[in-house]
């Protein structure tokens, strides 16, 4: 769906979101939205004076739209074109938190937008365990509590006292405090061990029910998927434990063991069984997935550090090979070859 008919679908649902909670429906209406037409060129952007204009005594009109703190949470792939839209009203005292699947986001969006890390917002990331999904446009049920853990980056890996902008810090303790995120903040390091032990388990669930359109659950107790499991874990732990940024951490090689992992994932299996993974229902819709960043940032990670992983490489190209069949059957995709599909 375009932005243009999700902004007129907003305005005929009353500008309302409901949300269900153990079957309580709380509805918010008139909510304010911004429509950001088109993305803004990096050879476009302009940066924002943060400070008010001395001369006049008042903020100028572009100090006025200056965004202080933005949570992105799209799809993946959608984050360079969303972060477009907005970048001109982001600030070096702006604040970003990501909460989204998969991994390698930063990166693209130190390339295509914020190029510049003198201009550069502060980053925070975040992942949570909550389970939500959308019954309708604009109603959603939360259905299954779970924690959320945040971390502000440092602007430079190696500050031993890194000083984080006011709005990164006001962000962090406005959500820690909101009690139904059970948000918990972490330092960098232990954060992204959080954050690469999400990645794994992702890396399981997510392609193995959308390739065998099955619930979470139905890969328990089954020999054959457990074989399968074993294999990709094999690879997936070797790749984690001999990544150079989780290096000299303590207890690297115990908490990423493959027996370690493999507990990881039948958990959340249990945990989620009724759920359809995020994948799964990707697919189900003929939409684009999130593959990319995370069994494929799996392989990209691997290759760096000289290992090669065939099993998880396969599999992820068994997903873009299903997700672009039935985009291509629903009507959402055209049958092009793509640039690494040419023989």
């Amino acid at each position: 769906m375009s932005l243009g008919s999700s902004l007129r679908a907003w305005y005929e649902q009353g500008e309302s979101l409901s949300l269900t909670t153990n079957g309580l429906k709380d509805t918010k209406s008139k909510i304010d939205v911004e429509y950001a037409r088109r993305p803004v060129p990096a050879e476009e952007l302009q940066v924002v004076d943060a400070e008010p204009d001395a001369s006049s005594g008042s903020p100028s009109d572009r100090q006025k739209d200056i965004i202080h703190n933005l949570i992105v949470s799209v799809k993946a792939f959608n984050t360079v074109d969303a972060l477009r839209r907005v970048a001109h009203r982001l600030t070096a005292q702006s604040s970003i938190l990501f909460i989204q699947n998969g991994m390698g986001i930063i990166e693209e969006v130190n390339e295509a937008v914020f190029p510049d890390p003198a201009n550069r917002p502060q980053y925070m990331l975040g992942v949570t365990s909550h389970g939500v999904y959308e019954t309708r446009r604009f109603h959603l049920v939360h259905g299954g509590d779970g924690t959320t853990a945040l971390a502000i980056l440092p602007r430079n890996i190696d500050d031993v006292k890194p000083d984080f902008e006011p709005s990164a810090l006001y962000l962090l303790r406005t959500m820690t405090r909101s009690p139904v995120l059970a948000a918990v903040g972490f330092a960098p390091t232990d954060f992204l061990q959080l954050q690469i032990e999400k990645l794994a388990v992702n890396a399981i669930i997510n392609p193995l029910t959308a390739l065998m359109g099955c619930l979470n659950g139905d890969l328990l107790h089954r020999p054959s998927i457990s074989r399968i499991v074993r294999l990709l874990l094999a690879e997936i732990s070797l790749v984690i434990r001999s990544l150079p940024e989780l290096q000299g951490v303590p207890n690297v090689k115990v908490r990423f063991d493959i027996k370690r992992l493999e507990a990881q994932v039948i958990g959340v299996a249990q945990k989620t069984a009724a759920n359809k993974s995020s994948t799964l229902q990707d697919i189900s819709r003929g939409k684009l997935t999130e593959v990319e960043y995370i069994t494929g940032y799996l392989v990209r990670r691997g290759e760096e550090v000289g290992i090669h992983c065939v099993v998880n490489y396969m599999l992820q190209h068994m997903i873009k090979a299903k997700e672009r069949l039935e985009g291509e059957r629903q009507g959402n995709l055209l049958p092009l070859v793509s640039r690494d599909e040419r023989p």
